[in-house]
């Protein structure tokens, strides 16, 4: 597989002999006084919700206030998240109301009940070409889709928001 590299300008992956062609041309728009990114512009990313909602829980109890500090964290980075949650976290959630509030005025995908939510979240990103945010390591899925490690990006949750590492 070759090796892809990130444009530092809109974080879209590229091959390496693609990437310096690509940076001029993002450079160039840059330049040219398109600083604010447009709603069509904005880069599309995978939120796994449950590792979202579980991580840094005392008690194992996943916290609906995690998915609203990462939706407004991504937003305000320029971000268009999408956010697939189990059906069993709608039932174990501290504020199931809440959630359902964030599912109605937020791009929310419920993986249907018995189905695998990573394999869901895998899906939709290849569907629309977008790069994953959980920290799991999807292991079970690898060898069906190898290109899953090369558009995942690592989190972690500060009570600020969600920092992407």
């Amino acid at each position: 597989m070759a090796k892809r590299a990130r444009c530092p300008h809109c974080d879209r992956l590229f091959g390496r002999d693609e990437l310096d062609r690509h940076i001029l041309r993002c450079r160039e728009r840059n330049r040219a006084g398109s600083h604010s990114i447009s709603e069509n512009m904005k880069k599309t990313v995978i939120v796994d919700g449950n590792n979202i909602a579980y991580h840094l829980s005392p008690d194992g109890k996943p916290y609906v206030n995690n998915l609203l500090l990462a939706q407004r964290s991504l937003v305000n980075r320029g971000y268009r998240p999408i956010f697939v949650i189990s059906a069993a976290l709608v039932h174990s959630i501290d504020k199931p109301d809440t959630l359902q509030t964030l599912m109605n005025d937020l791009e929310v995908v419920r993986a249907p009940r018995g189905t695998n939510d990573d394999l869901k979240i895998i899906q939709i990103a290849q569907k629309r070409n977008a790069d994953i945010i959980s920290n799991d390591r999807f292991l079970d899925w690898l060898d069906r889709y190898p290109w899953v490690t090369d558009r995942l990006r690592k989190f972690r949750m500060t009570p600020s928001g969600l920092l992407l590492t």
